[in-house]
């Protein structure tokens, strides 16, 4: 007599829930002989950490005739203390709750009298802790529903890919970067476990926040919580012809993140006035120049000087002064402009294209110190990560950066009533890469693609790792 599946996956709970729970316990023991290790291993500060630093006036320990928000690529600190600054500088972004709570923590800290020195290692441990949580309660809810597969292969991403150095490297620092893998992950972790569920005011408050959470993490994902949605909605649509409630829930928190990414994005202040100039810059000499027939005529046509084609390749912080004092006319050149530009030369717009895959190698961010005390150092080798693999292997990177694309056009030709979780996720992986790298291009260029499309790389890998382990998990009888 055939079992249903609720109960085979109860006969096999309790090896199931030893399974899980090795699972997590790995992916933690990993992530925290990294977090641990002595000296410091984490990113160092390009600049970007000091927005969400400066909103709580901390800085790290340094020297007193260093300025607080001085930049230190070359090697990660360790030590913060609280500084107050005349020019706060501070981005909104939804990292600012885990910055925020590192804050409260060491508030707390001083006041039952410890030193004016804070370990950075809080935060840290305050983003793992947020990630393993959400990780054991999308399991154990797949667990409920009998699904096992799906519990086991979200368990699964925990070691094997979000405690890879790639990934960790965020946990000591306050990059958004971490902030902003969390919200994506919740996001579709959720999307998917409540694919077949009815609505219910937590379950929409829950997916209206991760999607909040997302497009305000990063000026680069403003729109990727919409892109989700609109996937969400062909895909109930082209399967029942109608639209449930996933899709309004996620537009609810996309739309409200997008408005307070608009806002920001006009906010008057140096902060925003650099961040504007810079990305202008980034785009024009990195994106653009590099690939044009003829840079000087293109500077020209963009009404540029083109006196600067020289600078063709040139990031913004290359210049000798500020790119706009450099280059007469690069006020002027507007989002709209860079996407004509890009239409009227399509030899062009395909030659970026293909650039700006090949730009997201390495996985593991180039250009920063990763060891604290040292000058540009990398991540040694004794910290393994499948970043380097793909590094040393572009076919393999090329593989899996096209597999999600791959299996979208494979069940999309293959239709079965048993194909729409997996098409969904497919459609979800392949949308957030695509919307991810073409905002980060579009919007700063190739001067920092790897860091800034940090989630297409996680999205290929999830895709792969996550359709693995079901395939896996399903080959046992107890969760057959």
């Amino acid at each position: 007599m055939m079992r249903s599946p609720h109960a085979l996956a109860r006969r096999g709970r309790p090896a199931l829930l030893v399974i899980l729970v090795l699972l997590w316990a790995a992916g933690t023991l990993r992530a925290g002989l990294l977090w641990s290790h002595d000296p410091l291993y984490a990113y160092a500060n390009s600049y970007d950490q000091t927005r969400y630093t400066s909103c709580f006036h901390f800085h790290p320990d340094r020297p007193a005739g260093v300025a607080p928000q001085q930049n230190s690529p070359q090697a990660p600190f360790a030590q913060f203390r609280f500084i107050t600054s005349d020019d706060p500088m501070c981005y909104w972004s939804s990292e600012l709750a885990f910055t925020g709570a590192t804050a409260a923590v060491w508030k707390l800290s001083a006041a039952l009298g410890a030193g004016p020195s804070h370990s950075v290692r809080w935060t840290g441990a305050l983003r793992w802790l947020a990630l393993l949580a959400l990780s054991i309660a999308v399991s154990m809810a797949w667990l409920r529903r009998g699904d096992a597969p799906a519990a086991l292969a979200n368990a699964a991403l925990l070691p094997v890919l979000f405690a890879d150095p790639a990934n960790t490297l965020y946990l000591n620092t306050f990059y958004a970067e971490w902030s902003a893998l969390l919200a994506a992950y919740a996001l579709l972790a959720l999307t998917l476990l409540w694919r077949e569920d009815p609505a219910g005011r937590t379950r929409f408050l829950l997916l209206a926040l991760a999607a909040l959470a997302l497009a305000t993490a990063k000026i680069q994902h403003l729109l990727l919580p919409l892109a989700v949605a609109g996937v969400v909605a062909l895909v109930e649509f082209g399967g029942t012809r109608r639209i449930g409630w996933r899709p309004w829930a996620i537009g609810a928190g996309a739309l409200l993140g997008l408005a307070a990414q608009i806002v920001q994005l006009g906010r008057d202040g140096a902060m925003m006035d650099a961040i504007d100039q810079y990305n202008r810059a980034d785009v024009v000499f990195t994106a653009l120049l590099p690939f044009a027939d003829d840079p000087a005529a293109l500077l020209a046509e963009l009404r540029i000087d083109p006196a600067c084609a020289p600078y063709s390749g040139k990031h913004a912080w290359e210049f000798p002064d500020l790119p706009e004092k450099v280059c007469a006319g690069l006020s002027d050149f507007t989002r709209g402009t860079e996407l004509a530009t890009l239409v009227r030369h399509p030899g062009l717009a395909l030659r970026l294209a293909a650039a700006s895959v090949a730009a997201l190698d390495p996985w593991i961010a180039k250009n920063l110190g990763t060891i604290e005390g040292e000058d540009f150092a990398p991540l040694p080798a004794s910290q393994p990560s499948l970043g380097r693999v793909l590094h040393m292997w572009p076919w393999l990177r090329a593989a899996c950066l096209a597999a999600p694309w791959l299996g979208a056009f494979v069940l999309l030709l293959v239709p079965s009533r048993r194909r729409g979780r997996l098409l969904e996720s497919s459609l979800l992986a392949a949308s957030v890469m695509l919307v991810t790298l073409a905002v980060t291009v579009l919007g700063d260029g190739l001067a920092d693609t790897a860091k800034q499309g940090h989630l297409v790389t996680n999205a290929a890998l999830a895709w792969l790792f996550a359709g693995t382990a079901m395939l896996a998990a399903r080959a046992f009888p107890t969760t057959r």
